[in-house]
């Protein structure tokens, strides 16, 4: 025979023993299970034929269903028993989520100027503090927005010290104008204001004054001599001339610095008022790109040199860097996303549930829910509802959960799935026992009760929900009965290795 022949007909033999094997497989469950069967119908043996049965041996009964088990050995095969429990309960639904960034904590950074990068000092995945230096931008934008607030600045100081000496001239010349009214001596008035300043207006005060009293002394004095008939009548008409005409200067000189005084005061205080608004102009301009307060306050762009073009970005807020886009010399602007920072303390729960499952959602509005999380086996976790959709989606005619999930060990990851349990009913009482209590064999569900130290009666159970690591027994026991919890399949190991034996 040929090599190809023979390696056929040795996969075909191979073929035909795996058939055989597996028929045998099923033979033989289907023979256990009648055997169990048989054995559970088989009526209790007569008084005559009792010296004919042979006593139980370690295993189940065949009468009663009761295993054997001894107790040196129930340590070693992890048998523990526990009471059957009764506790306060409600119907839930199961529900897939994923765990997603808290958005209302998510920063995505570009820098709001154009320029070239010159530091990005952060990492991906460094924990940044709220202010902390993210990059330095080297920008023209900023350089001349720095250097008009320095003008802005100059211009400021200049138009408030015109404004103080406008405001000096306009008291101490209405202070001047006010002490004349009086008819003071000359000597008095100059001696008293010597050091006020006002510029022109002392001379042109002081002199329309001194000669409006010298005017009005000559013509008084002539005006007298002229009623006693002595004097020239021409004399008295030059007097009285020149007292008419010193007194309509003086008033004038009055009148004029009045208003020139208060006009100037006017402008000087309006060019402080531009003065004042560019400079707060420049300094919003500043505050939109970013800048504090207080950090302006601080500037002097004609002392910094070169830096007075860089452009620091920092964090908003505490976080960690899940996305870093910066590139050194790299060309940066508003359009270009250097980081994305979020704020891992605290996670979002996404969850679809669908419409059939409304009434659920419904009923956990604003509530703490209970999940658990891929790659951390049964841990529950819980988060509050945040938001449950105004809308179903058209694609998914799924409605949109969000709960907020606390994370300071930060144990939660973004984009993790999860199972979220959602209650659908009232709260009632319901008897359970452990999931790991329940054995089953040929259909049907069994749990082994304590009848002493090293007897165990198999008693069959009707289920109901499960919830969490326990399972409802809706019929089969009672509170406060005492069953194996865990180690429950050695003693079916046992039950079924006499049930071989016996058959």
């Amino acid at each position: 025979m040929s090599a190809p022949a023979s390696r056929s007909s040795s996969r075909s033999k191979l073929i035909l023993v795996q058939i055989v094997a597996a028929v045998g497989l099923i033979a033989m469950g289907g023979w256990l299970g009648r055997a169990w069967e048989a054995r559970r119908e088989k009526p209790a043996p007569s008084a005559d034929s009792t010296a004919d049965v042979a006593p139980a041996p370690s295993g189940e009964s065949a009468s009663t269903g009761v295993v054997h088990f001894e107790k040196s050995r129930q340590e070693s095969a992890g048998v523990r028993l526990g009471e059957v429990q009764t506790a306060e309960t409600e119907d839930s639904i199961a529900v897939t989520g994923k765990l997603a960034v808290d958005e209302d904590r998510l920063a995505h950074i570009y820098s709001m100027v154009e320029g070239v990068l010159r530091e990005a000092p952060v990492k991906l995945g460094q924990d940044v503090k709220a202010g902390q230096l993210l990059a330095m931008v080297d920008s023209k934008e900023v350089g001349a927005a720095k250097l008009e607030l320095a003008r802005d600045r100059l211009n400021l100081g200049f138009a408030r010290t015109n404004h103080d000496w406008a405001q000096t001239i306009h008291n101490n010349t209405q202070a001047l104008i006010t002490a004349l009214a009086k008819n003071p001596p000359v000597r008095e008035i100059e001696v008293k204001f010597r050091d006020q300043p006002m510029g022109d207006n002392r001379q042109l005060l002081v002199a329309g004054y001194a000669k409006y009293e010298q005017t009005k002394a000559d013509f008084e004095r002539l005006e007298t001599l002229r009623s006693q008939n002595v004097g020239v009548e021409k004399d008295f008409i030059r007097a009285k001339a020149e007292y008419e005409a010193s007194t309509a200067t003086y008033q004038a000189v009055l009148e004029q610095l009045k208003f020139t005084t208060k006009q100037r005061l006017l402008e000087s205080d309006q060019k402080l008022q531009e003065a004042v608004t560019a400079e707060r102009m420049g300094r919003a301009s500043l505050l939109i790109l970013g800048y504090k307060e207080d950090e302006i306050d601080k500037m002097d762009p004609l002392a910094e040199g070169e830096a007075v073009a860089h452009y620091p970005i920092r964090a908003p807020f505490d976080g960690t860097v899940i996305g870093k886009h910066a590139v050194l010399s790299e060309q940066v602007g508003p359009t270009h996303q250097l980081y994305e920072i979020t704020d891992l303390a605290r996670v979002w729960l996404v969850a679809d549930v669908f419409e059939k499952d409304l009434p659920a959602l419904v009923r956990v509005a604003g509530k703490t829910l209970e999940f658990t999380a891929a790659g951390y086996g049964d841990k529950k976790f819980s988060a509050k509802v945040a938001h449950t959709g105004n809308s179903v989606d058209e694609k998914t005619r799924a409605v949109r959960l969000i709960a907020v999930a606390e994370n300071p060990d930060r144990v939660l990851k973004p984009g993790m799935f999860v199972q979220v349990s959602l209650p659908v009913g009232e709260k009632k009482a319901m008897v359970q026992v452990p999931s790991a209590a329940v054995q089953s064999h040929s259909g049907e569900s069994f749990v082994f009760v304590a009848r002493g130290e090293d007897e165990f009666e198999k008693r069959r159970v009707r289920l109901g929900r499960t919830v969490g690591e326990a399972v409802e027994v809706l019929d089969g026991l009672k509170s406060g009965e005492r069953i194996v919890v865990t180690g429950g399949f050695a003693l079916k190991s046992e039950m079924l290795k006499e049930l071989m034996a016996g058959d």
